[in-house]
């Protein structure tokens, strides 16, 4: 996996950091400090994209889509992420308020799934 070492690409992550979404704030509430068993990090800077959120043991990147999304230019943003072992699991920001106010993350446990699926030895 190609390490991104563009001052430009650290400094725009490290700005994100600083000032994240709404929907972001949530969902790092719920992956920060290895909640799921797993270390994720906010705002990843691999090759010319910046993940959401990126968990490097399972090569999982979980991203938080909004409205200005557009559907075919992350299609093939995930793709060349899958060339390189990454699999993008993708929540609208809608979803992703709709279980924050019932109170019911399913997210967080297909995720926690889905880290783990990819961490055993015969994943």
């Amino acid at each position: 996996m190609p390490r991104n070492r563009s001052n430009l690409a650290r400094d725009r992550a490290r700005e994100a950091r600083k000032n994240p979404s709404a929907a972001e704030a949530i969902m790092w509430g719920y992956l920060r400090g290895q909640q799921t068993g797993f270390k994720f990090r906010r705002e990843h800077p691999i090759g010319p994209y910046r993940l959401d959120f990126f968990c490097k043991e399972a090569l999982l990147a979980v991203e938080l889509d909004g409205e200005q999304h557009i559907k075919e230019r992350d299609a093939i943003r995930d793709a060349t992420l899958a060339q390189q072992g990454i699999l993008t699991y993708r929540i609208s920001n809608r979803v992703l308020f709709k279980l924050e106010a019932d109170s019911g993350p399913d997210f967080i446990r297909e995720i926690t799934q889905l880290c783990e699926s990819r961490t055993r030895p015969d994943g």
